[in-house]
């Protein structure tokens, strides 16, 4: 029983064949020769060299479709994006805690939400910091609920 697919199939290995035999006349004509042929499902990971580590097919399969996306994907350029205020509070903290710490200092001067430029505590076993006052208002609200 044929279908109209192996129709399909066997017309275009016909096509596929008289091109062939122009490419090689065409070729032959210029006295230059055919390359090599590539044989068919032939892929650039049979010439890595084998590692001493098992993978699996669906890694193999991960890495040559990874290679070929990235090779097209364009390259983008980076945007930078302007800090918003509280990120610029939180980076100026950061950088004068690191200030800090490399002075080997347990306090320095940050920007607090609520008080604005005050004392900050730093701590040298995690790296944390805190405000002093909003520290001090904790503490007293713990004691006024505990009485």
């Amino acid at each position: 029983m044929h279908i109209n697919s192996s129709h399909d199939i066997l017309r275009k290995k016909g096509e596929s064949r008289r091109l062939d035999i122009q490419v090689r006349w065409f070729l032959r004509k210029q006295k230059k020769q055919c390359p090599n042929q590539l044989p068919a499902g032939y892929s650039g990971l049979n010439d890595k060299s084998k590692q001493n580590e098992w993978t699996s097919s669906q890694h193999a399969m991960r890495q040559t479709m990874t290679s070929s996306v990235s090779k097209k994907r364009p390259v983008l350029k980076t945007i930078e994006k302007p800090l918003t205020t509280e990120q610029q509070r939180q980076k100026y903290n950061f950088d004068e805690k690191h200030k800090a710490l490399d002075a080997d200092l347990d306090t320095f001067t940050g920007k607090c939400l609520k008080h604005g430029e005050t004392l900050f505590k730093v701590y040298k076993s995690n790296k944390k910091h805190h405000c002093i006052a909003c520290k001090a208002e904790i503490i007293q609200r713990r004691k006024e609920l505990a009485a």
